[in-house]
């Protein structure tokens, strides 16, 4: 068998803005993924403020609910309504989910 000791691990770290899974349509999904990326390099300190502006910026631009969370470790189980949900990773290992809610049954 060979010595594995020395052998330092390698972790998936994305320099550049990277989109795991969307069902957005592409104007949505390029302005969500620039914002995003805009407000975790300004607000690296703080993912809660990040969000917010994320938040902020889809609800006016493309009308709300947005609901957005950035963090990194996390899972997620989300409702959404159909082509809103994006998930992508920048600046490391910072996800970022951003998926739409449904505004009314019926």
């Amino acid at each position: 068998m060979a010595n594995n000791e020395g052998r330092e691990e390698t972790e998936n770290m994305f320099t550049y803005a990277y989109c795991k899974k969307t069902d957005m349509q592409d104007d949505l999904k390029y302005e969500a993924m620039e914002v995003t990326v805009t407000a975790v390099e300004k607000y690296a300190d703080s993912y809660e403020t990040a969000a917010r502006m994320v938040k902020d910026n889809l609800d006016k631009k493309f009308g709300a609910p947005f609901n957005v969370i950035i963090g990194e470790a996390y899972s997620f189980c989300v409702t959404y309504q159909e082509k809103s949900m994006l998930l992508m990773y920048t600046n490391g290992n910072v996800a970022a989910l951003i998926w739409r809610t449904v505004s009314s049954f019926g």
